[in-house]
This record gives C-alpha cells, structure tokens and sequence, in this order.
C-alpha cells in the first residue's frame, strides 16, 4: 500500500469530500446558473478569507471597466497590483477571488485592481483580452510600477495582455502565475493522468468551444505559451500542484522562459490541485501566498 501524499489533514479532508464533477454536453450548460452556483457554493471560502484578511472592498470605474478594490489598512500608495481572475473565461469574478486577492493585499500593502472583464461564451475572444490589454495599458502608463497577476483563466490572459504590451513598449516589473492556462490546445501529461478534483480534463473542451469558437486554439492570443519570450520577459513566478490538470503546461511555461534567460520561479506542492490558493481552509494556500507575495514585494 502506498502512503498518502505529504500534504496537510485539511488538504486530505477536501480531496476526500470531493465528488466528481459531471461531464455535461456544451449545448447543456446553463452559463447563468452555471455562474451564480459557483458564487453560492464559494461563499464559504469568500467568508473566511474576509475575517482572516480585514480589507476593504470597493468598486470603481478605470479606462472604462468596472474594478473591484480590494485595499489592506493602511496601504502602501506606491503599491498596486493588477489582478485576473480564473473560472475557465466562462465563469468567476472578483468576488470568488476574494480568498486570493485579500491575502494578497495584506501580504504586500498593495491595492488590488480585478476587473470585471467579459465572459463567454456571450463574449468570446478577443473579448476578454482586448478589454484586460486596454485597461493595463493605462494603469501602467499612469503607475509603470503595477505588477500583474493572475490564476488559470486569468493567468493565461496575463500572459497574453503582457505579450500585447511589450508589442507597445511596455510591461510590469513582475508577474505571478498562479496555475496558468497557458496552453488552451494541449494540456499534456497532467491532462492524460486526470487527477486533479475541481477541473477534470472534459472541462477543457468546454472552454475551448466556449471562449474560442472559430479561433485556432495554438494562436499565442489565446495560448499564450506559443507568443515570442525572450530574456527581456518579466519575472516570473508560477505555482502548480502535482494533481494540477496544467501541471504540465506549468512546468513547459517555466521551461521556456529559462531557456531563453527570464527570470523565473515555479512551485510544485507536492499533492495539490487547480489553484489550491482559492482554499484558505488548507494551511498550503496561505504557504504559497506567502511566497507568491514575498515574489511581488521584491518586484516593486
């Protein structure tokens, strides 16, 4: 008998309440319902990470885009943080990134900016990345200082958005990945192996038919991975898990920005999942966001 992965007793106890998630046709998916559930079943998380992490959540217009704010006391005025939220571009919101967002803010003393950006498949590509690249193009030419993050939806339109920015002579000092998708067209080994509880490998060909419709999915616009890096590249710092389904393509990314001299950090945790920094009832997501803000704070 094998022993169990090295991983906390609250980590055991999550991936041993998970059930397996329904493989639904496309044409059978409620987006509106699909959304508000999501909301509804991650209000618990939402709700501790608030009492754990005492910010300030606001809203407010930039460049034209609805932003939530999410503000540490007494935040540090020359720190701000954009953020992209994940959800497969069809679901999420700031809101569901509450757990991420607020320990990042107190973490580092910087302001959070996560915009509402456009989901498919009401808005397909380029919706999404058209709207993110307009919106960080103007907060870094008005504060060059911003640094970039985001998680698996959002952590592959952080790349893309970056990409599109050096085209414009710009880019952050610094960007955290935290379990990209950065490759939407082939998910790799981790994909085949299927092991991970929260995005089970059918959910890709959702997104795809989702978010891409027509577009060819190994365009660099929207699998990043395949854009230009070179050693001019940000720093990057990227954070997967050994059930991630892009654990992968995690390990490809860093393999790729190595190899053509960016600076780059990536962190495998022995035994976690998708974007297990979402569940702060697990004392590895507060390890990795510690990391992931002891990353940016050097940046800044």
């Amino acid at each position: 008998m094998h022993p169990k992965a090295a991983i906390s007793p609250e980590a055991q106890t999550f991936l041993d309440a998970c059930t397996p998630i329904p493989n639904t046709p496309f044409a059978d998916i409620d987006f509106p319902t699909l959304r508000s559930s999501t909301t509804q079943a991650y209000q618990s998380q939402i709700d501790l990470a608030l009492a754990r992490y005492p910010v300030t959540v606001t809203e407010r217009e930039i460049a034209g885009l609805l932003c939530q704010i999410v503000a540490p006391p007494n935040a540090n005025s020359t720190r701000q943080i954009l953020y992209f939220f994940g959800g497969g571009f069809v679901q999420g919101s700031p809101n569901e990134d509450l757990p991420i967002t607020a320990a990042l803010a107190i973490k580092t003393g910087a302001t959070m900016i996560v915009p509402y950006y456009p989901l498919a498949p009401e808005n397909p590509f380029p919706a999404a990345l058209s709207t993110l690249t307009h919106l960080a193009t103007e907060l870094l030419r008005a504060d060059p200082k911003t640094l970039l993050a985001g998680e698996s939806a959002g952590g592959n339109l952080a790349l893309a958005v970056t990409h599109r920015l050096r085209k414009k002579d710009l880019q952050p000092n610094a960007i955290a990945l935290l379990s990209p998708a950065a490759d939407i067209a082939y998910v790799g080994d981790s994909g085949a192996a299927d092991r991970d509880p929260v995005l089970p490998a059918h959910r890709m060909a959702v997104v795809r038919q989702a978010y891409l419709q027509e577009t060819d999915p190994n365009h660099p616009d929207v699998s990043p991975i395949n854009g230009p890096f070179d050693a001019t590249f940000p720093p990057t710092f990227i954070t997967t898990g050994t059930r991630d389904l892009l654990m992968s393509t995690c390990i490809r990314l860093a393999h790729i920005l190595r190899n053509v001299g960016a600076q780059t950090d990536l962190r495998i945790w022995e035994g976690l999942w998708h974007v297990f920094e979402f569940y702060p009832e697990i004392p590895e997501a507060d390890a990795s966001l510690t990391e992931i803000a002891a990353f940016l704070d050097h940046h800044f």
